[in-house]
């Protein structure tokens, strides 16, 4: 099932249902009112959904690990798909992930239809919608009977009535701040920080650095640089360009080659970053083909072990960026302000001399605006090589390389 057809549906028929059932649930509110409270100690089953975007989904690790010490009885049930599902399992974000498969109209039918049975069952208390503006997911929380919905709002594009603790969503925060507000509107959160402390992800090292090591022919002596050229199947006009990759590749290669510089990947990867491996000079073993070749528990570890990682704004950004470690990212149809790393010892390039960009837009279902039909990115393609691997040195390799 295409992305557009997804949108098609939901910006169509799910606006319909929502305005429908958003007036059935305010008539009733006025004749049966009921308290949008629920005491934390009494709240028993919660749930949540975030179905695409694995950046948005991690960046979701502090308001859940809120909800987990504000309501302690309560079991967690996590609903997306398949992509996102082994990302939540490994964050421990959830007690139960529900899994639905995009992949057709056939299979999403069927999960879902399995997938509500069975939330029907559990009886939801409060239901945490992580979408941004998708009506499908206020229909979910309609449909589990959950007594509490909380979610982003906004009246010409999610309807009222449904949401009982309606979010606004502030352009000008970051993602992860946004989410937290959550734990705030629900629970009353009103010290973050502990929420918000390095390393938020899991550590997988100690199983599985030694694997990987050999796996990958990495030696102990040799600081890595981990380098993400990809940017999901959903959004690949996020990608600095392939040639810029290359040129910036080939200056560190030939400037630093005490590092290892491991190119990673997904499956759906794997020939165009091949494609990139092949161009680049005289690396002499320094640089490692890695796509497809490790499992997502490895793919944490790796980016954990990396002095540095290199990346578009993507899933393993984000990664690099909650372990806390040294993060390179490229922006151009999204925006750093919303989707930037978090971590301090971050470095984001963003070209600011096109006027279309960010072009990605929240309130459209994500649609880029002008990237979809942009052949060459501009935005990204202004961004120079040179100028990144300048940065790069003065920022991170220069220090480091002083200090052996």
């Amino acid at each position: 099932m295409t992305v557009y057809l997804m949108r098609f549906i939901d910006d169509n028929i799910g606006m319909f249902l929502c305005r429908f059932l958003g007036v059935i649930i305010r008539i009733k509110r006025i004749f049966i009112p009921r308290s949008k409270e629920i005491p934390p100690e009494k709240v028993r089953t919660i749930l949540c959904q975030k179905y695409l975007g694995i950046g948005s989904t991690l960046n979701a690790i502090p308001l859940m690990k809120a909800i987990r010490e504000k309501y302690p009885n309560a079991k967690i049930i996590f609903l997306t798909s398949k992509s996102n599902g082994k990302v939540v399992s490994l964050c421990k974000m959830a007690d139960e992930v529900l899994i639905v498969d995009l992949s057709s109209f056939a299979t999403f039918t069927r999960d879902m239809f399995r997938n509500m049975l069975y939330i029907l069952r559990q009886r939801i208390d409060i239901s945490i919608d992580l979408e941004f503006f998708a009506k499908f997911s206020m229909l979910v929380s309609i449909l589990a009977l959950s007594k509490v919905r909380v979610g982003l709002y906004h009246l010409c594009i999610r309807p009222g009535g449904i949401l009982t603790h309606p979010i606004y969503y502030n352009p000008y925060k970051h993602i992860s701040e946004i989410y937290f507000t959550y734990a705030v509107v629900l629970a009353g959160v009103t010290d973050k920080r502990k929420y918000f402390s390095f390393p938020l992800l899991p550590s997988f090292r100690d199983s599985l650095e030694n694997p990987i090591r050999k796996n990958l022919g990495l030696k102990e002596n040799k600081p890595i640089i981990t380098v993400n050229v990809n940017a999901g199947e959903l959004f690949i006009y996020r990608r600095w360009p392939a040639r810029s990759f290359i040129k910036l590749l080939n200056l560190l290669v030939s400037h630093y080659p005490s590092y290892y510089y491991v190119l990673t990947g997904g499956e759906s990867d794997v020939e165009y970053v091949k494609a990139i491996y092949e161009k680049v000079e005289g690396a002499n073993g320094n640089l490692i083909n890695a796509a497809g070749r490790t499992s997502m528990e490895e793919l944490f570890t790796l980016i954990e072990m990396s002095f540095l990682m290199v990346s578009n704004d993507s899933g393993p950004m984000h990664i690099a960026s909650l372990y806390g470690i040294n993060t390179t990212a490229f922006f151009g149809p999204e925006t750093p302000i919303v989707y930037g790393p978090l971590n301090k010892n971050s470095l984001v390039f963003v070209s600011s001399q096109q006027y279309c960009s960010p072009c990605m837009s929240v309130y459209d279902s994500k649609k880029c605006l002008f990237a979809e039909k942009c052949a060459d990115n501009i935005c990204l393609s202004a961004i120079s090589p040179e100028y990144v691997f300048s940065s790069l040195e003065d920022k991170f390799l220069r220090s480091n390389q002083d200090a052996k």
